[in-house]
């Protein structure tokens, strides 16, 4: 049985505080109160390691939404956590600090994705990363590096697409996504075009170029692409329920 499995937790309890930041944080997207809410868990009584390192967790995550990387960082720390409290101060632009927090990691696992990412966003890369490394990693990095307004590190991860297209033909569809999703749409498009020429039997860049599409308000040109995406599949879900949503 689960430490947070009871059916009505008492106002004063951890599993209370908990759901209420998570739902503030997750669902309201509110950093500030769920920050409030996460405190109060911490004033709480801990029945396990695994408890407060929940809590912990999520508040370095609140702390990092609202730019604190210091005190993100410092909460890492707490946890042992040495990977994420280097990509704190990575996007704080502590070097020397990324250099010593992620140092320790590279010792237990060499190939580890970071130190393609230190590459990628100092303009100094010399790793290949492999096909699986990209596609887990690089739209979670682009969406922070976004969210933390560090255009320097955009601009010299962007740099290197065509390089790690060699790695993981998806690499275009996968940038232009995450920029087009992050707001980013005046250079999306021309990444997600590359993907499509990329990879042209591949019904999803299709679904995203129609989405694309409707971004610009382009509508006409969002039905041909979603119809495009459903004739090569025509479950795809996605692009049914897009195509279905554009006024005629």
């Amino acid at each position: 049985m689960s430490a947070f499995s009871w059916m009505h937790p008492s106002k004063d309890s951890l599993e209370y505080h908990l759901k209420e930041a998570r739902d503030l944080f997750f669902k309201q997207r509110n950093a500030i109160k769920a920050e409030a809410a996460i405190r109060r868990c911490l004033k709480c009584e801990f029945k396990n390691d695994e408890e407060k390192k929940m809590v912990l967790e999520l508040l370095a995550l609140i702390y990092r939404s609202q730019q604190k990387f210091e005190d993100a960082i410092k909460t890492y720390e707490r946890l042992n956590d040495t990977y994420q409290a280097g990509y704190c101060a990575l996007l704080k632009g502590d070097i020397k600090r990324v250099q010593r927090f992620w140092h320790p990691v590279l010792e237990r696992q060499p190939n580890h994705w970071c130190l393609t990412l230190y590459g990628l966003v100092t303009k100094q890369l010399q790793t290949c990363p492999t096909l699986l490394q990209v596609r887990h990693y690089i739209e979670t990095d682009i969406e922070t590096i976004i969210d933390a307004r560090r255009t320097d590190y955009l601009d010299n991860l962007l740099s290197y697409v065509e390089f790690l297209s060699q790695f993981n033909l998806e690499t275009p569809k996968m940038v232009g996504r995450a920029l087009m999703y992050s707001g980013k749409l005046d250079i999306a498009g021309p990444y997600l075009v590359r993907g499509q020429a990329a990879l042209p039997n591949d019904p999803e860049i299709y679904f995203h170029l129609g989405q694309y599409s409707i971004f610009q308000k382009q509508e006409k040109d969002a039905r041909v692409l979603l119809g495009q995406c459903l004739l090569m599949n025509p479950h795809y879900r996605p692009a049914a329920e897009l195509l279905a949503s554009i006024t005629p």
